[in-house]
Formats: structure tokens, C-alpha cells, sequence
């Protein structure tokens, strides 16, 4: 009879739909299937109904399946979703699963799903990311997200770095910019990051720190910067009367050893 519903079981290991099997009934008959069976079924249908069923599918199934199947069906079932059901899709994913996803996806779509990560989330999540796959979202991105892409990376190592040296830090409470207290010696120091994407440290990096810490019953602050401070920006540091706070200026890159930050902050407490 047309129209009738006619749901076949898993035989020998496939699953048999029939097309007069409406779509609701094959979406709860996937939910049933074991996801990578499941991925296998839907993208054997023609391409009309694998667009409905997406449509109306439920977000954990669909995340399940996207995760279930091998790099080629995942790529194949992601080219049926638009950016923005993309989008939803990774928002609800933890950030190891959603790596997995955006690595299936072409160069110029992944592109556009990176922007939509705050650049602490990017970092989190290329982390997970074999480096030729890691290099190849970073090619995608807007200029502008990958410059913050790299603060965000230098910031880490530097954290990171100070964290091995057993140093006490804690993020300055209600600060728009990179600033940290560390503890050490029985001293309060203040730490400014400065990541530069380009040209050397200005002066005024330094006044703005010093500023930042003046108030803050600091001994000293600690700038820390991937950039070659100016000669205006050297001289301000010296000047210990400015602001009332003795300043040191560190050129570090994460291949430098963890002693270079250590040795400056123990010159600013002693």
C-alpha cells in the first residue's frame, strides 16, 4: 500500500529503509543505530532526503554521527550543513570534538567558523589539533584573529613558564589588558604582557603599565615582551621615579628557558 510504513532492521549489518518510511520514523530509527552504522545509512540516501532529515535532526544525534564517521563521510555529511547549523553543531560540542569537526571542513568554510571563537577558545582548541591540520586553520583565518591567536599563544607560554619557576600568580581582578601578580619573596610584583604583531615596544606600554600597578602595592613591574623595546620605551623603564614604580623590560620567546623570567623577577622583589 502507498505510504505505508515499512521500517527494516539492521540485516547482516546494514540498515535497510525503505523510501516510503517517513522522516521522523527514520531519524528515531538512526538515533537507534549505532552512529557510525547510522552515518553510513543516511549518506546512501539521495541528497534531497538526507537534507530533510538533517533539517529536523536533533543536535546530539547529529554530533554523535559527525564524530562516529571516518574523515571522508564526515566531510561528505558536513558539505549538506550550512555555516550556521555548522556553527550550532560545534557550539555544543567540547572543544577536542569540535577540533575534530572543523579539520573535515574545507579551507574557506572553516575559515569563517574560526571567527566565531573568541581567540582563549581558538587557542584551546587548535591544541588538540595535529600540527599539519593546526597550520591549516591558521592559514584560514582573518589576519586579524590570527594576530590575536598568537598574543593569546605568547601569553600562555609565558604563564606557563612562570607557573614551572613556582611563582604565585593571579590575574589583576577587573583589567582590560595582560596583567598578573606574582608573588615571590614575600613581594608582590606586577607582570604586564606585551605582545606586539609587529615593530618595536613603545614607550607607551611602559606608562601604561606602570599606571596599571601604581595603586596595587607593587615592589616593581615586570614587562615581558616578544618585541625589541624602543629606545624611549628603555628609558622610561629606568626612570624609577615615573609613576613611582621601578620597571624591567624582557625580550622572551617560549623557546627561552624559564630562568630568563625568574632572574628578572628576583631582581624586582630583592
Amino acid at each position: 500500500m502507498r505510504g505505508r510504513v515499512d521500517i527494516h532492521q539492521p540485516v547482516r549489518g546494514r540498515l535497510i529503509v525503505l523510501d516510503s518510511t517517513p522522516t521522523q520514523h527514520l531519524v528515531a530509527l538512526l538515533q537507534a543505530t549505532p552512529p557510525q552504522r547510522a552515518v553510513g545509512a543516511l549518506l546512501a540516501m539521495p541528497h534531497a532526503r538526507i537534507d530533510r532529515l538533517l533539517a529536523v535532526m536533533d543536535v546530539r544525534l547529529l554530533g554523535r554521527m559527525l564524530l562516529a564517521a571516518d574523515p571522508d563521510r564526515r566531510a561528505e555529511l558536513l558539505s549538506h550543513l550550512d555555516d550556521g547549523r555548522v556553527a550550532a553543531e560545534l557550539g555544543l560540542l567540547p572543544m577536542a570534538e569540535a577540533a575534530v569537526v572543523l579539520a573535515a571542513l574545507p579551507v574557506e568554510r572553516a575559515g569563517a567558523q574560526l571567527d566565531r571563537f573568541a581567540a582563549q577558545q581558538l587557542a584551546i582548541l587548535l591544541d588538540v589539533l595535529p600540527d599539519p591540520q593546526r597550520h591549516r586553520l591558521i592559514d584560514a583565518m582573518d589576519p586579524v584573529h590570527r594576530a590575536d591567536l598568537h598574543r593569546v599563544g605568547f601569553e600562555r607560554s609565558v604563564v606557563a613558564s612562570l607557573r614551572r619557576t613556582s611563582v604565585n600568580l593571579s590575574w589583576v581582578p577587573d583589567d582590560h589588558e595582560s596583567n598578573l601578580f606574582a608573588g615571590i619573596m614575600h613581594r608582590l610584583v606586577g607582570i604586564a604582557l606585551c605582545y606586539l604583531d609587529g615593530g618595536d615596544l613603545p614607550a607607551a606600554a611602559v606608562a601604561s603599565a606602570q599606571r596599571t600597578f601604581a595603586t596595587r602595592q607593587v615592589h616593581g613591574v615586570l614587562l615581558v615582551t616578544n618585541a625589541t623595546p624602543s629606545l624611549e620605551a628603555a628609558t622610561l623603564a629606568q626612570e624609577a621615579r615615573f609613576a613611582g614604580l621601578p620597571a624591567l623590560l624582557v625580550t622572551w620567546t617560549p623557546e627561552d628557558n624559564d630562568g630568563v623570567l625568574a632572574r628578572a623577577l628576583t631582581r624586582l622583589a630583592g
